[in-house]
This record gives structure tokens, C-alpha cells and sequence, in this order.
């Protein structure tokens, strides 16, 4: 029971205390509790024979922060008495009581505390509970609380059903702890670093050190400007022939000397037949046409094989749809296309 005491005063020194220092936030409230008693205090003179009982309470607390409070509660109970033995007198209760809000606006809470309790001898025990309040105005509350108590020097637990009133000395639940503070944002208009002087500051500047004359994107990266150049060259076959006559030779040079001037690039070599005999036939016929050029281009003039390719296409894109010896000598043909990517850069 002494330490209990000790305990007891202590935590009510420390309400009375917060409840000194707070300017606002502080509430008052009644109530009234019906408690279910341990069986076992009917039977025993140490409680004075208690069974159940009810009463009314005071209680004075303070919200230190959005989600902690502390109270001071005292409260009397009139118990039943199961023996004629029994007293009957020093029927209250005094304690206080640690709470936190699970919502900023009160609405639910848990509480916890130390609490003495008579009648007879008197007792100590620890308490726990949960809560709910309802604002109806814009200082008043009503509230509801069930709590457990549990003896500590001695073996019981008791069981409260509370409800009440309560007046707040503040006109918001959440008015004397503002939830969010502003935060003053200051802007310092010093500018920021330009290393290489492309108009994107070093620190987003995704390409440092670019050359001053060169145009540059958002990320401070020079801007290229991508096109394709093409080179187009024809030979022409005998009738039913894939045999290249050496006065082509000079056309094929061309596109070998331009490949190994642009070594990325590569070429399709394209077959093509007039339009007599079947289009199974032409095909095959335009097909070798193709690779006798491929041949000339890696055997000759050492153009690597992976860079060249030969297609044929039959009589499927005929220049002159006439039929007559000029159309088909037209016809009867090899295009080869070489595709580059040149890049430039744009300048300022």
C-alpha cells in the first residue's frame, strides 16, 4: 500500500502540474459508473463484503498534445453489502489516469492509471480502458468509458461502465494544437552554376562541358540532326541471263568504293526480270541476277558478305509495263540502294 500511495501522489503531483502549465486544452467532467464487483468480495471482510454497486464521479484533465492527456478522477460508490457484518462506510475512489486519442478530434481513446479504492481496508490496483466522446457543442461533450481494474496487492479484478458530461476550456478539440505549423519557405535568388554556358545549370545538365557553339536540348546535350543518303545504280541483262557484261563493272565499283568510304553502311541488291515467262520463273531468274552482283561486290572488290545482300523480285516492279524489246531491256535490271545515317550537328 506504500508504494502504491507514493505512486498515487506522485502521478497526481505530475497532473496537477500539466495542468498549471497548460493554457488551454484543459476540460472538467461528470459521470456516473455502475461497476461490477469480484465475486469474491462478498465473501471476504478485507472488502467489506462489496457486491456491484454504482455512483457518480468528478474528473479534470488536460490534452498536452494532439494525441496524449492525463487525468485527475475521484468518484463514490454506493455498493451492496452480502453480509450483515459489512461496515459500510469510506465508499470512494481517487486516481489518476494516462489517455491517448487515436484521432486528433477525441472521438476514440485508451486510457491506463493507478487508482485507490475502498471501502474497508482500502485498496490499490492499475486500470485500463477504452473511450469514445461525442461533441454536441462547442464546448460540450458527452463520453462513455469501460474500464478494468485489477488489484495490486491483492488478487481481484472489478469491471466499470461510465457515462458523462464534459466542458472544455478551449472551443475546438483540436484548436490548441494546431495539427500542421507552416512551413516559411525562402527563396534565395542567387543563381545556380553554368559550367559550360549552354543555358542548363550544372545541376541538370546531363551533358557537361558541351561546346559553346553547339545547340543543346533540355538535358544540356547537343542536338543532331540525323538524315539518310542514298546512291542508286542500274545494270542491265540480256534476255533470260544473269551474265553481267564488264561494261557494268564500273557501276558496281561505285558502290563498292562508296561502301568502303561509309563502313556502317550495307546494300540490298535488288533482282528484277521483264515480264515474259512465269512470275515462279522470273523470280528464280531475278534471284541469281542479284547474286551475281553480290559475287562481283565480295570476290572483286572485297566488300565484306555480311554487308551485302541480294533479293530478287521477279517481274513484281516493272519500269515499263509496255510489251515491247525497249520495255523489256528496261526491266531486266539490278538496283542497288545503300542506306547511311549521316549525322550533323546544329550550331547556334
Amino acid at each position: 500500500m506504500h508504494t502504491s500511495k507514493i505512486l498515487l501522489i506522485s502521478g497526481a503531483m505530475f497532473a496537477y502540474s500539466a495542468l498549471l502549465q497548460a493554457q488551454e486544452g484543459v476540460y472538467i467532467g461528470g459521470f456516473y459508473e455502475s461497476l461490477v464487483t469480484d465475486s469474491k468480495k462478498k465473501e471476504a471482510a478485507m472488502y467489506d463484503y462489496i457486491e456491484d454497486g454504482d455512483g457518480p464521479g468528478l474528473e479534470i484533465g488536460v490534452l498536452f498534445s494532439p494525441s496524449w492527456g492525463t487525468r485527475i478522477e475521484w468518484a463514490t460508490q454506493d455498493y451492496s453489502r452480502a453480509s450483515t457484518l459489512a461496515k459500510g462506510s469510506n465508499e470512494y475512489r481517487f486516481g489518476i489516469d494516462l489517455m491517448y486519442r487515436f484521432t486528433e478530434k477525441n472521438h476514440l481513446y485508451t486510457f491506463a492509471g493507478f487508482k485507490s479504492v475502498t471501502p474497508a481496508d482500502g485498496h490499490s490496483v492499475v486500470n485500463a480502458g477504452l473511450g469514445a466522446s461525442l461533441p454536441f457543442a462547442a464546448r460540450w461533450s458527452l463520453f462513455a468509458e469501460g474500464a478494468a481494474y485489477q488489484g495490486m496487492s491483492k488478487s481481484f479484478t472489478d469491471y466499470g461502465i461510465k457515462g458523462g458530461i464534459r466542458y472544455q476550456f478551449y472551443t475546438s478539440e483540436i484548436s490548441f494544437i494546431p495539427p500542421h505549423k507552416p512551413v516559411q519557405t525562402i527563396i534565395i535568388s542567387e543563381p545556380e552554376l553554368d559550367s559550360d554556358k549552354d543555358g542548363v545549370i550544372d545541376r541538370l545538365d546531363l551533358c557537361p562541358n558541351t561546346p559553346i557553339t553547339h545547340l543543346v536540348n533540355d538535358d544540356g546535350c547537343t542536338i543532331v540532326e540525323q538524315f539518310i543518303v542514298s546512291m542508286k545504280v542500274n545494270i542491265l541483262f540480256p534476255n533470260d541471263s544473269a551474265y553481267i557484261d564488264p561494261i557494268y563493272y564500273d557501276e558496281i565499283k561505285k558502290v563498292a568504293d562508296f561502301m568502303k568510304a561509309n563502313p556502317k553502311t550495307s546494300v540490298e541488291l535488288g533482282g528484277h526480270t521483264s515480264a515474259p515467262a512465269s512470275a515462279e520463273y522470273n523470280l528464280q531468274l531475278s534471284t541469281k541476277r542479284a547474286q551475281s552482283v553480290v559475287n562481283i561486290l565480295v570476290n572483286e572488290y572485297q566488300i565484306n558478305a555480311t554487308r551485302v545482300t541480294g533479293k530478287g523480285y521477279g517481274k513484281s516492279r516493272l519500269l515499263d509495263i509496255n510489251d515491247n524489246a525497249q520495255a523489256h531491256s528496261i526491266n531486266r535490271r539490278i538496283e542497288a540502294i545503300i542506306y547511311t545515317v549521316n549525322a550533323k550537328v546544329l550550331q547556334r
